[in-house]
């Protein structure tokens, strides 16, 4: 007799679902998670710098406004 014309096929029913396989996915959506986390603190720790340097350039020009005539040759 054909085998298409008894029960199931052995071969196509061997997925079976496990416990290694949650701990497994459960363990990839942990590093992707931690990842994230990482990347959103490096993020914001560059954005903090680049805040900072913008704010000491701006008290560097309140000291002195007129620090670019400082500059150019007395006349």
């Amino acid at each position: 007799m054909p085998d298409d014309e008894h029960g199931i096929d052995i071969e196509e029913d061997t997925d079976l679902d496990v416990q290694g396989d949650d701990v497994e996915g459960e363990r990839v959506e942990e590093e992707r998670e931690d990842a994230l986390e990482d990347a959103e603190a490096e993020r914001k720790e560059t954005e903090i710098e680049e805040r900072s340097e913008e704010r000491e350039h701006e008290a560097a020009e309140q000291e002195n406004p007129d620090r670019h005539r400082d500059e150019e040759p007395y006349q």
